[in-house]
């Protein structure tokens, strides 16, 4: 006798039930996270975090803080995750090549998958000064333009529109270089599009399959309720067609110095790794990563020399100080030598603090302990630093640590060196309509933002030194 209709969904509820009843009870007593302390409903579900993340925009990170207050140094964020907030436990969960630390797959769901970046497993996982200079010298005469004619210059915008030309020279090759900062006005639409991106990565995390809604829908349609979409959607096609070029050249025998060039021709990289698909992926979170951070930690670090006197003052005096001429270009390895610029570089990095969504690691192979918790091997797990003393090194970790660690930390040291010491003895700056607000991160969006419309950073040029 068939079934009835009615039988069946009868059927399917009870089955649906006794499923989340059998979760429920195994996630509350007999997961291995079971006995760590934190809220019931996190460890009875992700849809804890979704509230947060998602309804609230961006709220988790504090949510975390605030569980902290009532738990303790240890907590049960997820059912699959804790949460330690302990900088003397940093190393230790970040550890270098010696030990074992996977990335969290399911917290990589960017769409972008088969990039560097969501290459979880822990198997998988150096400065062209000549070209930051050249860079910076368009840069320079954006800086003259403005400065004659009394504009403001959005930093925030400015130094994009840099990291972009750095980035996309390093990885294409000067004949791939976007060349943003030739013309005339430098826009925002690559500021536009890469905040964008990290402003939807959230929702996308914990919704993976909306980024091919996303994709299938034209760009006009998913403008309508995304309209930063239409910016993401010009850089997108700019990033594939520059790496198709790329890939057609060095498939024709070309060979450049540049960071995709010389994948293509690495033989010891399998073949499935150098596909022009993989490759695109790469060049996308590259673009994207490589360019928002660093150009963020420049505008912050600047914001707070600018408005500083004593310490714009401080600069200057010491770098001309090692110059014979206000507009003698100080080599990287001479800079690194400075102690005031060093010291201001470093709390730049320390205030900023860009990356805040956290960062789970996982140690697949080894049983944590932490103050007397012993963390059973594979669970997904994260620490945010919390520093108690910003004068010791061991707690200043802007680019993470360990084998996982942010790729590009030489070239953000060598931007912020070479940025700083081109522009502060060169120009005479002044904040203009910009105050504490517009650098202020209250949202979560793996790099923090500033509240909605607050995100940019106006400077006047006020003199050039002769």
């Amino acid at each position: 006798m068939m079934p009835t209709l009615f039988q069946a969904i009868c059927a399917t509820c009870i089955a649906l039930a006794t499923y989340t009843a059998s979760l429920a009870i195994y996630r509350l007593f007999l997961s291995p996270l079971a006995k760590f302390p934190g809220p019931t409903l996190a460890a009875l579900t992700g849809w804890y975090e979704v509230f947060f993340g998602i309804v609230l925009g961006g709220q988790f990170m504090w949510e975390i803080e605030r569980l902290h207050r009532k738990y303790g140094p240890i907590v049960c964020i997820s059912p699959h995750e804790l949460h330690i907030k302990d900088p003397d436990y940093y190393n230790t969960l970040y550890a270098g090549p010696t030990k074992r630390r996977d990335k969290y797959l399911w917290f990589l769901s960017v769409g972008i998958p088969t990039s560097t970046f969501a290459t979880a497993e822990y198997d998988h996982h150096r400065d062209l000064e000549a070209v930051i200079k050249g860079k910076l010298d368009l840069l320079c005469e954006h800086m003259k333009k403005a400065m004659r004619s009394g504009e403001a210059v959005e930093l925030h915008a400015a130094f994009m529109s840099f990291a972009v030309d750095v980035i996309s020279t390093c990885a294409f090759g000067e004949s791939g270089c976007f060349e943003v900062p030739r013309r005339e006005r430098l826009d925002d639409r690559w500021k536009m599009a890469v905040n964008g991106v990290f402003a939807k990565f959230i929702p996308i995390r914990h919704f993976p399959w909306l980024i091919v809604i996303f994709h299938f829908l034209p760009v006009r349609f998913s403008a309508l309720v995304t309209p930063v979409v239409r910016y993401f959607a010009f850089i997108e096609k700019e990033i594939e067609h520059q790496m198709q070029g790329v890939y057609a050249k060095n498939e024709g025998g070309m060979k450049e110095g540049a960071i995709f060039s010389e994948l293509m021709h690495n033989r010891k990289i399998p073949l499935k790794e150098r596909t022009l698909d993989r490759l695109t992926d790469d060049a996308k979170f590259l673009m994207i990563a490589g360019t928002d951070a660093p150009s963020r930690v420049l505008v912050i670090t600047m914001f707070h020399v600018i408005g500083s006197p004593l310490v714009c003052r401080g600069l200057r005096e010491e770098l001309q100080h090692h110059a014979t001429h206000p507009q003698d270009k100080l080599c990287l390895s001479q800079l690194e030598k400075l102690p005031y610029l060093t010291a201001d570089i470093k709390e730049g990095l320390r205030v900023s603090a860009i990356v805040t969504s956290r960062l789970p690691r996982i140690a697949p192979d080894e049983m944590l302990e932490f103050r007397g918790w012993k963390i059973p091997s594979g669970p997904e797990r994260r620490l945010k630093l919390s520093i108690m003393d910003s004068n010791l090194e061991k707690y200043l970790g802007p680019f993470s640590k360990g084998s996982q660690g942010c790729l590009g930390p030489n070239m953000t040291y060598a931007w912020l060196y070479l940025v700083l010491a081109t522009l502060l003895p060169r120009f005479e700056f002044s904040l203009f309509e910009t105050t504490e607000e517009n650098i202020k991160t209250v949202t979560d969006c793996i790099n923090g933002q500033a509240k909605s419309g607050q995100n940019h950073i106006r400077v006047k040029v006020l003199a050039e030194s002769m």
